[in-house]
Parts: C-alpha cells; structure tokens; sequence
C-alpha cells in the first residue's frame, strides 16, 4: 500500500508538476561577489528532495524525474541566459548522463541560449555502480559546450578515482570538510594539497556547507576558490535571486 503510495505521489510531481526549484548561491572566496547558484529541485509531496528521488529510483523513474528537473530547471526563467557572469549548477545522476536518450535532453538544450561553459552538470552518487567509461565518454561529450562538476568528494574512493577519470572543471568538497574545519589541523592539511592539485589542473574547489564565519575564514586563508552554506546564503526562489542579481 505505501509503495502505491508513494507511486501516485511521483506521478503528481511529474504529471502536475507538483515541484519547484530554489537557488542556493556560490561565492567567490576571492572577492565575495556571487559566482553562481546550484538549482536544486524541491517537491511539497515529500519530505525532502532525498525522498523524491529514492522514491523514482525505487519505481524506475529516475531518468524521467533528472530530465524533466533539468528542462524545467532552465525554463523556469528567461533571465537564466541573460546573467551573463552566473553559473548554473544543475544536479544529474551518472545514470542520467549515460542513458541512450539523453542525447534528446541535449538537443532540446542546445535550443536554449546560455553563454558557454555557464552550465555546469554536477555530477553526485558517484559512489553508485557506474560504467565509468561509458561516463568518460559523455563527459568528453558534454564539456564541448558545458562544464562538469563532481559533488560530495571526500565521501568515498568512487568519487577521487572519478577526478582523475574525468577531469572535472569543479570540484564540490563534502561537508564534512567545512565542519570544524578551523579547528582541525587534519583537514586544513588535506585541504591544502586539494588546493595545490586543483591549481596545477586548473580545477575550482567549491567548499560546501559552510555554516560557521571561523570556517569561512580558514577556507579562504587556504585558498579554497568557492564556497557554499547556510552562513553565505540559503536556498531561495528563483524570483529572489532575480532580483538580487
């Protein structure tokens, strides 16, 4: 009964459109100027947009629910393309990328105009079973016009083996690195050979969840290029970061 449930709760999400999309910002370390957002999709259906996808992945949807987010994503403002100095980060599964129809995804985002290299496919579940090379081959593909990040490093072996596999324009730290990050000597340490390997591949290191100003601190004395969290910006909609823009 609750998998019917649960059925019916994602066939609304995606026959009524029963989702929206917030925007949480980027910083550059740097100069503190908005460097840009990732879009993330959010659903009043479920609890969190962690139980929206399990819930497609469980029913076989997973494919459908990413495309449709990422279509959605870059229509829901015409502005997007007229921010001419802002990334967009869109979140999409390895799976997603290696699909046989998403070369259709491409074509109809091809119709769109975006400065080059503006959106960012950010790649996460890189611990999930993936034909890697399968995905080295759409990444090659899909950084001819746009760009890719890899999110959640440091969560396992999977995603340090992807760096070097697919050479990422980006690079997401977990948040575990910003946790207590100025108290931590370890991290700080690790952190400082992330810097200098991402530096010598022309790499952006994006700290993410950064909630403390001491963290925030240490992060750009280390020089970390970007940085996310609670404490530079929460998840907003689209209507606000138009007008903050």
């Amino acid at each position: 009964m609750l998998t019917d449930i649960t059925a019916q709760l994602l066939d609304k999400v995606m026959t009524e459109k029963k989702f929206h999309h917030v925007c949480q910002p980027l910083y550059d370390l740097n100069n503190w100027q908005v460097f840009g957002y990732e879009v993330l999709i959010r659903s009043e259906l479920f609890d969190s947009p962690e139980e929206l996808f399990r819930c497609a992945i469980s029913h076989n949807r997973l494919f459908e629910l990413d495309t449709f987010s990422i279509l959605q994503a870059t229509s829901m403002n015409e502005c997007l393309s007229s921010m001419r100095h802002i990334k967009w980060f869109l979140n999409v599964f390895p799976s997603t990328l290696i699909h046989p129809e998403f070369q259709m995804v491409l074509d109809k985002l091809s119709e769109k105009i975006f400065p080059e290299k503006n959106l960012v496919f950010e790649l996460n579940e890189m611990g999930t079973e993936t034909d890697l090379e399968l995905l080295k081959r759409a990444v090659k593909c899909l950084k001819t016009r746009y760009a890719i990040a890899l999110d959640d490093v440091g969560k396992g072996d999977a995603a340090l083996r992807a760096i070097v596999e697919l050479e990422p324009d980006y690079i997401k730290l977990d948040r575990y690195f910003s946790s207590g990050l100025s108290a931590s000597e370890a991290k700080q340490k690790l952190i400082q050979k992330l810097v200098e390997f991402c530096r010598d591949s022309d790499i952006r290191l994006v700290l993410e969840g950064i909630e403390a100003p001491e963290d925030l601190a240490v992060a750009k004395s280390l020089g970390i290029h970007l940085g996310q969290g609670f404490l530079l910006g929460k998840p907003a909609p689209m209507s606000r970061v138009r007008n903050q823009t």
